[in-house]
Formats: structure tokens, C-alpha cells, sequence
């Protein structure tokens, strides 16, 4: 598969990726509505604007649940990927406001991961401290 560094974020130590489909793992569930409205984006556009975001050792979704589950139903074969050091003090973790879970820690999205026992939509919040950019991709490069 390509690599390639993002600019700016080498601290962070960043690689942007494309990877097989069903090789990201949800730690959370999707918001039907909010799937809805990005399939329909994504068809209309034909490209996907952000590559999801995952951590390195197992591949779970950080950010980008709805986005790569709105591929998977375009029968997207593949899909791209920022891939981060999960350790990394330049990720932080909170929750959503109104989220259901008060706290989570690093370790739980991991392993809700790995175990596919999915956190309610919207729950965790990553923040990285330096910005990653769109880096778009033509939807027909990804069937």
C-alpha cells in the first residue's frame, strides 16, 4: 500500500494510507440520519473529502465512523487513512458533549474496537494538535 508523510505532522508521526475496506475496525455506532445525508454527499460529489482516522496496531477508527461506513455501503473497496501513533501525547481524548459516557480512556476505544462491542454514536472525541489536511480522493478510485 502507498505511504506517505503528512506535511507538518511529523511529531504526530502520520502516515497516509489506503487500505482494504474491511480492515478498520468501529469502536462506536453510526447516527442513521447522519450516514444518510453523507452517502448522499459522498455519490453526489464523488469524492471523499477526509480520510478517516485510525490508530496503528489494530486499525480502529478514531474519527471517521460515519464516513467509513458510507463507503462500505457505496461498495467501496477501499478507503484512506490517516494512520497515527495511538500513544502519542499529541492525541487527546474527551467526550461529546451529551455524551452518554462521561469519560473514556484511550485503552476502552481500543478494545471496543478489537471486540466490536460499539460505544453509542458520538461518544469520543479525538483532538490532535496539529491539524491534518483533506487530502480528497475520487470515489471511483475507491471501488
Amino acid at each position: 500500500m502507498p505511504r506517505a508523510r503528512a506535511s507538518g505532522a511529523l511529531r504526530l508521526r502520520v502516515s497516509l494510507e489506503v487500505l482494504d475496506i474491511r480492515i478498520p475496525k468501529p469502536h462506536e455506532q453510526t447516527r442513521p440520519e447522519l450516514l444518510s445525508q453523507l452517502v448522499q454527499e459522498i455519490e453526489r460529489d464523488g469524492v471523499l473529502k477526509v480520510p478517516v482516522l485510525l490508530e496503528r496496531e489494530h486499525h480502529v477508527i478514531l474519527d471517521g465512523h460515519h464516513r467509513w461506513e458510507a463507503l462500505r455501503r457505496l461498495r467501496c473497496r477501499r478507503i484512506p487513512a490517516y494512520v497515527v501513533d495511538y500513544s502519542s501525547e499529541d492525541i487527546s481524548l474527551t467526550t461529546w458533549p451529551g455524551a452518554i459516557v462521561a469519560t473514556v480512556t484511550k485503552e476502552e476505544v481500543v478494545a471496543h474496537g478489537i471486540t466490536g462491542n460499539l460505544f453509542p454514536p458520538k461518544t469520543t472525541r479525538h483532538i490532535l494538535k496539529e491539524k491534518l489536511p483533506e487530502s480528497p480522493v475520487p470515489l471511483k478510485d475507491l471501488r
